[in-house]
Formats: structure tokens, sequence, C-alpha cells
């Protein structure tokens, strides 16, 4: 099967390259506290970076896992929530009900 074509595939490799970017930057920290460099803007921004890498592996989980069970379910047993509009924003017309 196509990578392209096979989502968990792709979130899979999306994940190893989050994955080898969060231990390269986590070496890079650790020489930082060894060298007593804590308060720096480069170690403030290099702990950003980590906590916005580990967010993305962590939602990559979550849409692997959506993946599976979107793969496990017969299509004759998806339900799509009905759709509900917004009022906000419209003026002087009512929401569609639907």
């Amino acid at each position: 099967m196509d990578q392209e074509s096979n989502p968990i595939a792709v979130l899979t490799a999306a994940k190893q390259k989050l994955v080898e970017e969060r231990r390269t930057l986590a070496v890079a920290m650790a020489l930082g506290y060894r060298r007593r460099r804590t308060d720096e803007t480069h170690t403030n921004d290099m702990r950003e970076t980590f906590i916005g890498i580990q967010t993305t592996i962590e939602s990559i989980d979550r849409a692997i896992a959506h993946e599976k069970t979107i793969a496990n379910r017969s299509t004759d047993s998806i339900v799509v929530p009905p759709l509900e509009v917004m009022a906000s924003g419209m003026s002087g017309q009512s929401a569609p009900t639907v």
C-alpha cells in the first residue's frame, strides 16, 4: 500500500522524525545544564521548542489511535454527528436547524 494512502504510516513516519528531533534537543539542553547555562535565552528557547515537539508527538499518538479506531469500524457503523451552526456573527439571521 502506498504511504500517502495510509494515514497511520504517514503519522508514524512524522512521529519518528519528531522523536529524533526531541532526542537531539534533549542532548543540547543537557549540555547547557552541565555548563550551568540554565537562564540563558537560548536554553529557554530550547525548552519551549522541546515542549512544542512533545505536545505534537502526543497529538500524533492520539491521531494514530483515532485512525486505528476508524480502520477497525465497518463503513456501515460510522455515525456522523449532526452539524450545529452557531448563530453568533449572523446579524439579523437565525441559525439554520439541522
